[in-house]
C-alpha cells in the first residue's frame, strides 16, 4: 500500500547476482525470468518518472548560499536521465512569501535522495506558508500550500480492510458436558451422540427469514462503520477543510469505497506523499 518493496527488491536481487552465479548456473527459464522482471520495473519507473526521481540517491550537496534559481537547474540535472520531467516553480505564488530566483540556500548533505535535498531546501525558504511541490505525470511544480489548496481533487480510498467485521456468535449452543456424556454412554459415538454433536452447530429455527435479517444487520454496520471512519477523518484531518465545520471538502461511501473531494494536503495525509501522481 509497496512500490518502495519492489524497487528494493529488484535492486537487492541484482547486488546478489554474483554470489548467485558462484552457486549455480542460470537456467533458460530464470534468464527469462530476471528479463521479465527488468522490463516489468522499467516499465514502472517509466509511468512514474517523478517519483523515480525523488527516489534517485546522489553522493550528497554543498551549498553556500546557492541561489534558489541554482537549485531548480541542479534539479533539473537530477531528472535528466530519469525521464523527461518539467521542472515548474509557481513563481508568483512563491513571491507572496518572499520566495524568488535569488533566495539563497546554505545546505551540506551526503548520500541522500534527491526528495530529502528538496525537502531541506524548501523548509530553509519559508517559516510561514509552507513550500511545497506536487507530482503529476511528467510536471513536478513547487508552490506554497495554500496556493495548491485552492484546488480540489477527487481521489476514491479502498476501505474493505477497515470494515472486516468479526462474527459475534451470540446465542451459539450452550454444551453440556456431563449431559453429552450420558447421551454417548460415557464414550464411544454412537448414533444418538453423533445426533446430539450435530444439534451443537444447529441454528434454533433456522429459515430464509434470519438470513434476510442478518444481511440488513450486515448493511447497518457497514453504514455505522463508514460514519466512525468519516467521522475520524473529519476530526483528525484538517477539520476546517470540511462542508461541516465551514470548508469545501466532502465525501462519501459508496461499495465500500470513500469518496473524498478536498485538497492535495488533504489527500496526502491519506493517501501518502504524491497520491495524486498515482
Amino acid at each position: 500500500m509497496t512500490r518502495k518493496t519492489v524497487l528494493c527488491g529488484v535492486l537487492s536481487l541484482f547486488v546478489s547476482m554474483p554470489a548467485l552465479a558462484q552457486s549455480y548456473v542460470l537456467g533458460s527459464s530464470d534468464v527469462s525470468a530476471l528479463r521479465a522482471e527488468s522490463a516489468r520495473v522499467a516499465t514502472h519507473e517509466r509511468a512514474q518518472p517523478i517519483r523515480a526521481l525523488l527516489q534517485k540517491r546522489v553522493d550528497g550537496v554543498q551549498w553556500d548560499g546557492q541561489t534558489f534559481s541554482d537549485v531548480i537547474d541542479w534539479l533539473r540535472a537530477q531528472a535528466a536521465d530519469v525521464g523527461k520531467i518539467s521542472i515548474v516553480p509557481r513563481w508568483r505564488a512563491l513571491e507572496v512569501e518572499s520566495v524568488d530566483s535569488d533566495s539563497e540556500v546554505t545546505l551540506k548533505m551526503s548520500n541522500v535522495t534527491v526528495k530529502e535535498v528538496l525537502d531541506e531546501t524548501l523548509d530553509q525558504l519559508s517559516d510561514l506558508d509552507p513550500i511545497t511541490y506536487v507530482g503529476s505525470g511528467n510536471v513536478l511544480r513547487i508552490s506554497t500550500k495554500s496556493d495548491f489548496d485552492k484546488k480540489l481533487f477527487v481521489r476514491v480510498y479502498d476501505l474493505s480492510d477497515l470494515m472486516i467485521r468479526i462474527k459475534d456468535f451470540q446465542g451459539s449452543p450452550q454444551i453440556d458436558l456431563q449431559q453429552q456424556q450420558q447421551n454417548t454412554g460415557g464414550g464411544g459415538g454412537g448414533s444418538n451422540g453423533q445426533a446430539q454433536v450435530q444439534s451443537m452447530f444447529q441454528g434454533s429455527g433456522g429459515g430464509g427469514s434470519n438470513d434476510d435479517d442478518n444481511e440488513e444487520d450486515s448493511e447497518e454496520e457497514d453504514q455505522q462503520r463508514a460514519d466512525e471512519i468519516m467521522n475520524t477523518i473529519k476530526l483528525v484531518v484538517e477539520p476546517n477543510s470540511w462542508t461541516d465545520n465551514g470548508g469545501l471538502g466532502s465525501m462519501a461511501v459508496l461499495n465500500k469505497q470513500l469518496l473524498v473531494l478536498n485538497t492535495l494536503s488533504v489527500h496526502e495525509v491519506l493517501g501518502g506523499p504524491f497520491h495524486l501522481d498515482e
